[in-house]
């Protein structure tokens, strides 16, 4: 099945079913399992800064769905497709030329000059890997999921007296905080840009970022941990979707004492296991300090991208 015999048009939250089930095949295809929930999905249909586009067959049915949106004001354009295993491989292809094409006439209508296209794949989904290659990107870094198993007692972090970990009720006074914590613990990471505190706030609020935990070192606040309830219908696994610890108090076991208060609440809840995800390139040996409290590597997903020009006068209503 080649593009030129499908149709095109925008999806939006009335294809849940569609997409839910193309992504489950697709993910089968790669995992042997799903990797998502029917509630991610949901969301990310209904979020208004990103646009969504399926490929249907001559029966109307959906096989191939891709995705973009560019991230707070800077030319960066996350994207993500999905095409069926029984359609021609150039499907793909043809599917990430429209989206960076779009994400082009974004980041111009931004007053951008270029886009910075990003898009996560997992490492032996080698036909996914073909159309990146095809459209000119390249791995910039390597994430990798870790995981441990909360089967037995969750080691508690030393008492020093010097780092004091709280969990917030997310008000507005630690949100704020939280959000001056994230922008200066991430300055230096893979792909991250600045996000203001609207973003952060509806982000925190429409993600599903169900706790947030604060760590304070003689009695400043240096750090700060974001967990969700992203794997629970799936693995009744906890997950850590931020963990950062601005500079000045790293090296005194903050990032150790906030992940091991959440594995403990986490264990108490019920959940068998916590996961997240590293940069393996993380400047703050991230890595080593997921082993260091016990979590292993279970999945490797690579970064891809591609730094473009933007075409002069791009328009910013063209549709996809």
């Amino acid at each position: 099945m080649q593009t030129a015999a499908l149709q095109r048009r925008r999806v939006s939250v009335d294809d849940l079913s569609a997409v839910v089930g193309l992504i489950t095949t697709c993910d089968q295809a790669v995992l042997g399992r799903t990797d998502f929930t029917v509630g991610e999905v949901e969301s990310d249909l209904r979020d208004d800064q990103t646009e969504h586009q399926g490929w249907y067959d001559e029966r109307g049915a959906l096989v191939a769905y891709g995705w973009l949106r560019r991230v707070g004001d800077s030319p960066k354009v996350e994207v993500d497709v999905y095409v069926h295993p029984a359609c021609d491989i150039g499907v793909g292809t043809e599917m990430l030329a429209a989206l960076e094409q779009r994400g082009r006439q974004r980041a111009a209508a931004a007053g951008h000059d270029h886009a910075v296209f990003d898009i996560g794949v997992y490492r032996h989904d080698e036909r996914t890997r073909q159309w990146l290659r095809a459209r000119g990107f390249s791995v910039g870094t390597t994430f990798t999921r870790m995981r441990i198993d909360l089967d037995g007692p969750v080691d508690s972090p030393p008492e020093t007296g010097r780092v004091v970990v709280r969990r917030s009720t997310a008000e507005e006074a630690d949100l704020r905080l939280a959000h001056a914590l994230d922008q200066e613990s991430f300055t230096e990471h893979y792909g991250e840009v600045a996000e203001d505190f609207a973003a952060f706030r509806k982000r925190f609020a429409d993600s599903g970022w169900s706790s947030l935990w604060l760590a304070e070192l003689d009695g400043t606040p240096v750090g700060l941990l974001v967990g969700t309830g992203q794997f629970v219908e799936d693995d009744n696994a906890g997950y850590v979707r931020r963990v950062g610890v601005i500079p000045a108090g790293r090296g005194h076991g903050v990032a150790k004492a906030l992940l091991r208060n959440y594995f403990s609440v986490c264990q108490d809840e019920g959940r068998v296991a916590v996961l997240l995800h590293v940069d393996v390139a993380n400047v703050t040996n991230a890595l080593g300090v997921y082993e260091s409290v016990g979590m292993r590597p279970i999945l490797e997903i690579d970064a891809w991208g591609k730094r473009a020009p933007v075409a002069a006068g791009a328009d910013s209503d063209t549709p996809l």
